[in-house]
C-alpha cells in the first residue's frame, strides 16, 4: 500500500513552473513513464478521450510560445477593458524541452449510456481529459520535474493555427499543453483555503458559506487576480 504521507508531500510540491532551466534535457523514458501513468486515468464510458503528442524540436516549441503570446494581447486589452489592469504571464515555458499537448476526441461520447450522452456527454469528456492531465502533472512531479498546464492552446485563435501546424485530424479536439522540465527557479506555493473552511458534515454548513464581500476579499486576495503582483506579461516571458 501506498504511503498517503508521502502521496500528499507529492501533490503539495507540486507547482505550475513557468521558468525552465533550457540547458537540462529530459530523457525519453521518463516522458514514457509520465505517459504511461496518464493512460490509466479514469474516464466516462471508459471511453479514453486522450491522445498526446510529444513535441522536442525547438523551432516548433517556439513557434507555439509565439503564438501563445500573440493571443495574449488580445487577452490583455480585454482584461485592461473590463478590469483596469492586466496579470498577464509570458511564454517561459518555450525553454521546457518538451511539450505535451493534450488531445481529446470527442467520438467517445458513444461510449456513454444513452442518457449520460445526452445529458452530461460534453463534462464527461472533459472531466476525463482533465484525469490524464492531472496524472502528467503528478507523475512529473514525482520524478522532480516541472510542468506547467497551458490552456489558451484551446482557444479557437490557438487550436485553429496549431492543428495545422501540426497536422491534427479533425474531429480531434486540443486540451491542453504541459510543458515538460527542470525548473530554473523554486516557485512558492500558492495559497490553499484551509479545510475547515470547505468540508461540510451531513449537510452544508451555512455558517461557512461565503457572501459576497468574503468571495471578493478571496478573489483580490488568495486567487491569481490578487497574488500574482504587478508584473507584466512582457518582464514575465523576458525574465523566464
Amino acid at each position: 500500500m501506498l504511503d498517503i504521507e508521502e502521496f500528499h508531500e507529492l501533490v503539495m510540491k507540486r507547482r505550475s513552473i513557468r521558468g525552465y532551466d533550457k540547458s537540462r534535457d529530459v530523457p525519453d523514458d521518463l516522458i514514457g513513464k509520465i505517459l504511461e501513468c496518464a493512460r490509466w486515468a479514469p474516464s466516462g464510458g471508459n471511453g479514453q478521450p486522450w491522445e498526446f503528442i510529444v513535441i522536442r524540436d525547438e523551432k516548433t516549441r517556439n513557434r507555439i510560445a509565439d503564438l501563445f503570446l500573440k493571443q495574449q494581447e488580445h487577452k490583455k486589452e480585454m482584461e485592461m477593458a473590463v478590469r483596469g489592469d492586466a496579470k498577464m504571464t509570458g511564454a517561459g515555458f518555450r525553454h521546457a524541452p518538451v511539450h505535451l499537448i493534450v488531445l481529446g476526441d470527442p467520438r467517445v461520447k458513444e461510449t456513454y449510456p444513452v442518457r449520460t450522452m445526452l445529458d452530461k456527454a460534453d463534462s464527461h469528456f472533459y472531466t476525463g481529459l482533465a484525469n490524464a492531465t492531472l496524472l502528467i502533472h503528478l507523475a512529473a512531479a514525482s520524478l522532480g520535474l516541472a510542468s506547467q498546464y497551458v490552456s489558451d492552446v484551446s482557444s479557437p485563435y490557438m487550436e485553429t493555427m496549431l492543428k495545422v501546424l501540426l497536422g491534427i485530424p479533425d474531429p480531434l479536439r486540443i486540451y491542453h499543453l504541459i510543458p515538460i522540465g527542470y525548473a530554473s527557479a523554486p516557485v512558492l506555493p500558492r495559497p490553499r483555503r484551509e479545510l475547515e473552511e470547505i468540508v461540510h458534515y451531513e449537510r452544508y454548513d451555512m455558517k461557512k458559506y461565503r457572501d459576497e464581500r468574503a468571495f471578493e476579499k478571496f478573489v483580490l486576495t488568495l486567487s491569481r487576480r490578487g497574488s500574482y503582483g504587478k508584473k507584466s506579461w512582457v518582464e514575465d516571458d523576458l525574465q523566464s
